[in-house]
């Protein structure tokens, strides 16, 4: 039985093929530069769909791919741990409440 985290695989080569065979319009160079650059904002599945909406749409071009990225802000953050929270604190502390400088002469 195949674990469901195993599906789709990514078969990177085999959506080229299959772009190019389609949309031979398309420089398949170019569409493998897009990839790579959309690949770690988005899952397999992500990009197999994405990209095969491109494929049938007549006027899309593989740039079109970038704009199907996820946007950053949207994605989920780990928080930040809480001795951030301290520092920033303690640098507020030191802005509001300077120490005079001493003069010793």
């Amino acid at each position: 039985m195949t674990d469901e985290t195993d599906v789709p695989r990514p078969a990177t080569g085999q959506l080229l093929s299959l772009a190019q065979a389609c949309r031979p319009d398309w420089s398949i160079d170019e569409l493998r530069d897009v990839l790579a650059l959309a690949r770690p904002d988005m899952t397999w599945g992500r990009v197999l769909v994405a990209v095969t909406q491109l494929i049938a749409d007549p006027g899309a071009e593989p740039a079109d791919l970038l704009a199907a990225r996820p946007e950053a802000w949207r994605q989920p953050r780990r928080l930040p741990p809480p001795e951030t929270a301290h520092r920033g604190a303690a640098a507020v502390r030191a802005a509001l409440n300077p120490h005079p400088e001493s003069d010793c002469s």
